[in-house]
């Protein structure tokens, strides 16, 4: 008796926190972004508030090694102050969007006021038609945490909702 009460919570539980990890990967990756094309030298940004941000590379190809060489330069349009831009490759915060593309964080910041900036990119040779910069506010291990959520989730409610079954038809 304790099994058919025990098993259905468990399936419970794990299908209420299957979809609170997927509605929160949704959040840390759905956020505003900034995309323009990678062989620009100077790109104009508008950014809305401050914090954290990261910039991706964006290539449209599962293979090839990503540039990790360039320097970026970020410098506020009011007071023409410039902030620091660290190359930062991140191979763990890799991810491919819907397209297919594969996503990589290059190079991180971090802005204590809104307003619009102009970023200065030294363009490398390794960039090919079509890669882009992709710039996001930085994920940093909330991504992972939330994929590892969403595994231990899923295994709770695929467990839970077979052991239920098995309660409940007295095979267990």
């Amino acid at each position: 008796m304790l099994f058919k009460l025990l098993f259905p919570a468990l399936f419970l539980t794990g299908a209420y926190f299957l979809f609170r990890s997927i509605t929160r990967i949704v959040q840390v990756y759905a956020g505003p972004k900034i995309e323009f094309s990678a062989k620009t030298a100077t790109n104009t940004i508008k950014i809305d508030q401050g914090g954290d941000y990261e910039i991706a590379y964006k290539r449209p190809s599962l293979t090839g090694v990503i540039p990790s060489n360039c320097t970026f330069t970020l410098i506020k349009d009011a007071d023409q102050r410039e902030w620091q831009v660290v190359s930062a490759l991140n191979m763990l915060g890799m991810r491919k969007d819907l397209s297919g593309n594969r996503v990589v964080p290059i190079a991180e910041f971090n802005i204590a006021e809104p307003g619009t900036y102009t970023l200065r990119t030294t363009e490398s040779v390794s960039f090919k038609e079509g890669d882009r910069l992709l710039i996001t506010a930085k994920t940093g291990s909330k991504g992972f945490l939330a994929i590892f959520a969403i595994i231990i989730s899923g295994i709770a409610t695929i467990a839970g909702l077979v052991l239920s079954i098995l309660a409940w038809t007295n095979r267990l």
